[in-house]
């Protein structure tokens, strides 16, 4: 009977095909160390640059999401990884730590759900800023930048650190509408509306016998309506981000393990005042402080030239700015707030869920 091994030759492919036929390369490729900075300190910011045309939104609610699972456990808020939580078995667990391992895990799947809408949401009111801004609707849209804070104090004014995330190359769609429809004029809808108004007026008092061509049209879905991907091929492509994200943050330089005491962690995103989501709950107070948070992130991150002469504080070193920054081959638009109307302002929204850390298991 033969005996069957691991193979030590490398498999025949190790690229993964999404949805839109773009291959994620190697994780030795797609993770990126930054280089050190000016004063010799390894940079705060992990990188994933994936050899995708965008990221799609349900990309960046999985990687959003798993983000913060490795916040919580890195920053103490939480005994174990996320996913090993779920796993612990309840008998031995004090009946307080129980309670409060259940609330967490109930607000983290809650987070994780509103994730992928709010990433939808968000994909929709950049998509819609972009035809507000525009005289013309380009054939196609261009990528956005997406910033989410996850910060862990008593409130969001006295946070005991910040961490922030980036999505470069955010797809901007409405949601549900396909990329091969043009968009729909407003001259033209009205002329049309005369003209279907004219035709049933002489239609009135006809009857017509419904055909097989007419019930197979109402059987199939709206052409506004984009086909739905592969399901086991979407979660392959998801699992293999995850890992790279998570690649990333264990081979940085600079590591996020903190000893904190347990307390509350707030998700904030950054997004248009058209966004709309039940979930998030807009936060115009601590826009200021979060946008010189971001504004030191992008720094730390390369994307902005450091200033000349930063900022004494008063008696103690500012601590730089945590996160990971997600790209792909085309770089997102970071939007001026000039370019569009008051409903077009970005402002930073806050998660109205709670996730209180623990340390007892």
């Amino acid at each position: 009977m033969p005996v069957l091994a691991p193979s030590l030759n490398p498999p025949g492919s190790s690229k993964i095909q999404t949805t839109t036929l773009i291959t994620i390369p190697d994780p030795a490729i797609s993770t990126e160390n930054e280089e050190p900075q000016s004063d010799g300190s390894p940079s705060t910011v992990s990188r994933v640059t994936f050899d995708f045309e965008n990221i799609s939104d349900a990309l960046a609610a999985h990687l959003a999401a798993n983000l913060v699972g490795h916040v919580l456990f890195l920053k103490s808020q939480v005994p174990f990884p996320v996913l090993q939580l779920e796993k612990i078995p309840n008998g031995k667990t004090n009946p307080r730590a129980l309670k409060l391992r259940t609330e967490l895990l109930a607000s983290f799947d809650t987070l994780s759900s509103h994730l992928g809408t709010t990433f939808s949401a968000l994909s929709t009111a950049f998509a819609l800023t972009t035809r507000s801004t525009s005289t013309t609707t380009p054939v196609v849209q261009p990528t956005r930048r997406a910033y989410l804070a996850i910060v862990v104090g008593p409130s969001i004014g006295s946070a005991k650190t910040r961490v922030m995330f980036a999505v470069d190359g955010l797809v901007a769609r409405v949601w549900g509408e396909r990329d091969d429809l043009p968009a729909p004029d407003s001259e033209s809808s009205d002329e049309e509306d005369s003209d279907e108004d004219g035709d049933e007026e002489e239609s009135e008092g006809e009857e017509e016998e419904p055909s097989d061509t007419e019930s197979s049209d109402a059987a199939s879905p709206p052409p506004s309506r984009s086909p739905s991907p592969c399901g086991a091929q979407t979660q392959a492509t998801l699992r293999t981000a995850n890992r790279l994200l998570s690649h990333a943050l264990a081979t940085a330089e600079h590591s996020m393990l903190a000893e904190l005491a347990p307390s509350q962690t707030h998700i904030l995103l950054r997004a248009p005042r058209r966004f709309a989501h039940p979930a998030w709950i807009p936060r115009q107070t601590a826009s200021n402080a979060l946008d010189r948070e971001l504004k030191d992130f992008r720094v730390e991150a390369g994307d902005l030239e450091s200033p000349a002469a930063p900022k004494k504080t008063h008696g103690r070193n500012k601590a730089k700015v945590e996160g990971a920054w997600i790209a792909c081959r085309v770089p997102g638009i970071e939007f001026l707030e000039q370019e569009g109307k008051e409903e077009d302002e970005m402002i930073w929204w806050s998660w109205d869920g709670k996730l209180v850390g623990f340390a007892d298991w």
